[in-house]
């Protein structure tokens, strides 16, 4: 009839199993709703996501994977490895020098070569 101290006041288990499972359910919910936050920022943003470089196809340039040699100087500059347009030079090739580094090369200034043709 009447309840005892231990009844009411029932002690729990720093690590029990149902607050474990709260913290683990907890974590997983707070990084996915994390990882789609980051997601929406970039997207909204940049206009793409981290997936895009998986699922979307890029156009391959004609004129990628060939050698970009300066017109007036007859120099090698790098390696074409892809296009584009900027508001400073215009038309530009995107050439990966030797070392990795890449830089944009107006349309311009560049003469293009296959590698098989290369002039001593």
């Amino acid at each position: 009839m009447f309840k005892s101290i231990d009844d009411e006041h029932r002690v729990e288990r720093v690590f029990s199993l149902r607050r474990l499972r709260t913290i683990v359910v907890g974590i997983l919910i707070a990084g996915v709703l994390g990882f789609l936050a980051v997601n929406l920022f970039t997207y909204l943003q940049y206009g793409g996501t981290f997936f895009d470089r998986y699922f979307e196809k890029k156009e391959q340039s004609a004129v990628a994977g060939k050698l970009a040699f300066d017109k007036s100087t007859k120099y090698y500059i790098g390696v074409i490895r892809g296009e584009g347009r900027t508001a400073k030079r215009g038309n530009v090739y995107y050439v990966e020098q030797a070392g990795g580094t890449f830089v944009e090369v107006s349309k311009e200034n560049v003469e293009v070569r296959d590698p098989e043709k290369i002039d001593k």
